[in-house]
């Protein structure tokens, strides 16, 4: 007979392959559904709706983040409505359990003046020193003004791979989350900009990688020497805000949402599997949001600059 351990495992198993979750993801759900256990104190197939309130309000108690408790629901949820297609329960114990997700505080977009000069310092360069000296530069231009083109993750930008490039046409193919690959399009000046760095920089690197943007020492770089870098140039630009990768992102998102896009075509390109998390960017364009929302259609919107 499989007990509750055994069904965490199974379930655990299930967001690996089926689901194809990120390691955070499985990782987060299975201390979530362990604390429960730990609660419990009995098989997790047990458990009822008064157990789950019981617990609701235990992590209240202990001022838990109201973000936290609405991961720990969701992962609750998931896991008793597999144990229900596994047919191992008739019941949901969740199901009046109410996931109340706090609106997300989202990053400030960049002002016009602001993405202005951080471009200027993109295009001077941080003051490397040494033979890479100009490579490197050439590689924070186009890295940084392929994130701000595509909106795409910071995860997503630095596993890019040069196969996955098309200069010619114009789009990458990256790899989203759950293993979701996209087509993400780009403007020509992000284009002009990886081509300089594919053909005048990435060679002196001399790397057998296949990924896109590299180190100096050959090595892919990673989301911490990006974001390292952006602060850098963030710092030259003289601009106070804390700018992260996801800034970018939702600086891309919030104007192409200005311009006219709709919804369904913003969702597509930022890669969300839902489209309530893309309306968390029209908070910043309420002007556009009931017509958007409204007709659902592509009206070729452009980022007009």
């Amino acid at each position: 007979m499989t007990n509750g351990t055994d069904w965490l495992r199974i379930f655990v198993d299930h967001l690996k392959v089926d689901q194809g979750s990120s390691i955070h993801t499985i990782n987060a759900y299975t201390r979530d559904l362990k604390q429960f256990a730990e609660f419990l104190s009995a098989d997790l197939k047990s458990a009822t709706e008064s157990d789950l309130e019981r617990f609701m309000s235990m992590l209240k108690k202990r001022e838990q983040k109201p973000t936290s408790i609405a991961r720990k629901i969701s992962a609750l949820k998931q896991f008793y409505r597999f144990l229900i297609l596994e047919n191992e329960l008739k019941e949901d114990p969740t199901l009046f359990i109410e996931a109340r997700v706090p609106s997300r505080n989202l990053p400030k977009p960049l002002d016009p003046n602001a993405l202005v000069q951080l471009l200027k310092a993109v295009d001077e360069g941080l003051d490397y020193s040494g033979k890479f000296a100009e490579d490197l530069k050439l590689r924070d231009r186009a890295m940084v003004y392929l994130l701000y083109a595509t909106g795409v993750r910071v995860s997503e930008l630095i596993s890019i791979s040069v196969s996955n490039t098309d200069i010619e046409a114009g789009y990458l193919k990256v790899m989203g989350k759950r293993s979701k690959e996209r087509i993400v399009p780009f403007a020509p000046i992000a284009g002009e900009l990886l081509y300089h760095y594919l053909t005048d920089a990435r060679p002196n690197f001399q790397t057998e990688s296949d990924v896109l943007f590299i180190g100096q020492t050959g090595e892919p770089l990673t989301r911490q020497a990006f974001w390292k870098t952006l602060k850098k140039l963030a710092m030259k630009a003289g601009i106070p805000q804390n700018l992260h990768p996801h800034v970018l992102r939702h600086t891309f998102a919030t104007d192409l949402l200005k311009s006219g896009m709709n919804l369904r075509s913003l969702q597509m390109l930022l890669g969300h599997s839902d489209l309530q998390t893309t309306q968390i960017y029209t908070q910043v364009a309420p002007e556009k949001l009931a017509e958007v929302v409204r007709k659902y259609h592509p009206r070729g919107g452009r980022k007009q600059k």
